[in-house]
């Protein structure tokens, strides 16, 4: 799933944990969830690594913002 799914399905508790995990915060976790940050590399492996999976890579470096 991509990030914002991961937000629907899973909560902001959720993403604060996951956020903490990979070194970043829940809020720019959120602004990469809406489109508005694309995160490196290093940061998108390190997300999916303490989503458990559940946060897709190719999502986070490839997720467009919607018009």
């Amino acid at each position: 799933m991509n990030a914002k799914e991961f937000y629907s399905a899973k909560g902001k508790k959720a993403a604060e944990l996951v956020a903490k995990r990979a070194g970043t915060t829940e809020r720019y976790l959120y602004q990469i969830s809406l489109g508005h940050r694309r995160p490196s590399l290093d940061l998108a492996k390190r997300l999916v690594e303490a989503s458990n999976g559940e946060i897709d890579l190719v999502s986070l470096l490839t997720y467009e913002r919607a018009a």
